[in-house]
């Protein structure tokens, strides 16, 4: 079960599972919890297997690692504009990352608070592992919109921080850098894959 992170009232535990992510709003107080730093596309070497002889496996195949691809990209442009302490937003909507009106919604929310906090992002997060859970549409079909691929990320903060103007962390001690993640990437009627939902299962990884 996945819990959605809240909106964007207080800058506490919400405002690092945004940043891990670099996905769903959520914020407060000045204080983050280390769930959620935005972070880079640094994915886990995939190990080499042969590629399916079934035409719908193929092609769920490609969606797959097309929907993964775009995801890498929308967690590499917050991470480039966190490191500044700007916001990625218009990036993000302007280029088809952001796929529906809540995500949408929950980002310029979140990145307008962590403008306003004057917070920037150091450090590099990395992937420890993606599992596709889900993968909703015929992949043999001529377009992929409405298709759906559904991810679990954990993601290793261990390396990453989010600091206030003093320099300072905004992050809460003792929690945990190993966070699980949950992702929905959905195909567009362009043929681009969007993030639809992310949020936390609850879980360390």
């Amino acid at each position: 079960m996945l819990y959605k992170s809240p909106p964007f009232a207080v800058l506490s535990a919400t405002i690092a599972v945004a940043l891990a992510l670099g996905l769903s709003a959520c914020g407060g107080e000045t204080e983050a919890s280390s769930e959620a730093m935005v972070s880079p596309p640094v994915s886990p070497t995939p190990t080499a297997s042969p590629s399916p002889t079934d035409p719908a496996a193929a092609a769920k195949e490609k969606n797959v690692a097309d929907a993964e691809l775009r995801y890498s990209e929308f967690r590499d442009i917050s991470d480039r504009y966190a490191k500044k302490g700007e916001s990625p937003f218009w990036e993000l909507m302007n280029n088809g990352y952001l796929g529906n009106a809540d995500i949408q919604a929950s980002q310029q929310s979140f990145w307008d608070q962590f403008t306003e906090l004057k917070l920037k992002q150091t450090g590099q997060a990395s992937v420890a592992s993606v599992e596709v859970t889900d993968y909703e549409g015929d992949p043999l079909d001529e377009s992929v919109q409405g298709h759906r691929v559904h991810l679990i990320i954990c993601t290793d903060n261990s390396g990453k921080d989010v600091v206030r103007p003093n320099g300072t962390s905004a992050l809460k001690k003792g929690d945990s850098r190993r966070i699980e993640m949950g992702v929905v990437m959905q195909g567009q009627s362009s043929g681009v894959w969007s993030v639809v939902e992310t949020a936390s299962t609850g879980k360390d990884c």
